[in-house]
């Protein structure tokens, strides 16, 4: 009998901007809800086993579901007590990650209300396909 392998390829279809910032999530979820006019809430912890350290990691995560727009705007932690959630980031605090495309002149008004907020040091777009750990952003 033959074996067959299966492979899976995910499409990393989604925008993901990179945040600087030294606060802790709640605070910084706060003033994002309250510069986009979005209701983050919190929910279940991200967790990723970490080969390397052998350990399990928990990374916050925060969530609004835009059902006008049919999209969805995360606000993952990338930095646990054990560990980074993509290692190659190591400047990255938080990851903004909206899944659904922005209609055209959105994105633009929405990194400018983000940067305006006076406590993320640095904004930055990154291109997943890019990364090393993407894997780690399927959820």
């Amino acid at each position: 009998m033959s074996k067959k392998l299966l492979t899976l390829e995910y499409e990393y279809d989604f925008n993901l901007i990179g945040i600087s910032c030294h606060e802790k999530d709640y605070r910084l979820c706060w003033h994002i809800n309250q510069a986009l006019h979005i209701d983050l809430i919190k929910i279940d912890s991200l967790e990723i086993y970490l080969p390397k350290e052998k350990i399990k990691c928990f990374f916050s995560l925060f969530l609004y579901e835009d059902e006008e727009n049919q999209r969805s705007i995360y606000l993952l932690s990338n930095r646990s007590s054990y560990g980074l959630l993509i290692p190659e980031q190591k400047q990255t605090d938080y990851f903004i990650i909206v899944k659904g495309s922005f209609m055209q002149g959105e994105k633009s008004p929405f990194l400018k209300d983000l940067k305006k907020i006076p406590i993320i040091l640095a904004l930055f777009d990154i291109d997943p396909n890019k990364l090393k750990s993407k894997k780690n952003l399927i959820f």
